[in-house]
């Protein structure tokens, strides 16, 4: 997709990006802030315990997978987990510490960004960002899990396949109920037509799925988390490895049977 504009932060630093409900039902519009630094860090007792501290039950058992082999990636910022293909396959588990975005505003902050980031295949061409990327970002003001699935895919759509020849051309393929590993919300996918790609880099073709659920630690919030994909290359990524991403997806303290 079109080069991402990447900011890598400390842990420390967090990014809200907030959407307005009434702006984003007609024309999503999504403002990222400039960063802040998040709460202060618990203080340490120096004092010793009374009593010595059980110790944890198995420090090296690995952690359980709905996808054997991959390997999770977590936005702790909106309470998510996910799984992605190992290195070996070309995926980048950046995390937390890596927020990208699409677009500029007169301040010249992002559009729309996105934190918890693993990306498939960086730059696979002089002037193209990856093949796919995936992340979190929070909403405000609503709880229309439907209407915000449709919104934030159709902008990241809007905003990540411009070419030379101009922005690209989008459609709603589908709004959906999603209900999965205890969530439950909405699901959009978006499909983006490209306006003359330079062949054999630029997709002629590219997809966003996005997935809105309730944020349960904000009122008149919802999260949503979202894949953007090249499509019609034989470096593309394939439908079901996106399928496998979207449908590991849970909540951080979601136990994996």
């Amino acid at each position: 997709m079109l080069a991402l504009l990447a900011m890598v932060m400390v842990v420390a630093v967090a990014i809200a990006v907030v959407v307005v409900w009434n702006t984003l039902r007609e024309s999503p519009q999504i403002a990222a802030p400039e960063p802040s630094p998040s709460a202060t860090a618990q203080e340490v007792d120096d004092e010793p315990s009374a009593e010595p501290s059980e110790p944890s039950e198995s420090p090296d058992e690995p952690e359980e997978l709905i996808n054997s082999g991959w390997r999770t990636v977590k936005s702790d910022k909106w309470g998510f987990t996910y799984e992605v293909p190992p290195s070996d396959d070309d995926w980048a588990a950046k995390g937390d510490g890596f927020i990208v975005g699409q677009g500029e505003d007169e301040n010249g902050t992002p559009e729309i960004a996105m934190s918890g980031v693993a990306i498939y295949k960086d730059q696979p061409c002089d002037g193209w960002g990856d093949r796919a990327v995936t992340g979190a970002q929070g909403i405000t003001e609503t709880q229309d899990t439907a209407a915000m699935a449709k919104g934030v895919a159709t902008k990241w759509a809007e905003l990540s396949f411009t070419t030379d020849a101009g922005a690209a051309t989008t459609s709603v393929r589908t709004v959906e109920a999603f209900s999965n590993n205890g969530l439950k919300g909405h699901r959009a996918i978006v499909d983006a037509k490209l306006k003359k790609p330079k062949a054999g880099c630029q997709p002629p073709t590219a997809e966003v799925h996005t997935v809105v659920v309730p944020n349960p630690d904000e009122e008149n919030a919802v999260r949503a988390f979202t894949i953007v994909a090249d499509t019609g290359l034989p470096d593309a990524e394939d439908t079901d490895v996106l399928e496998k991403i979207l449908n590991s997806l849970r909540d951080e303290d979601y136990e994996v049977e």
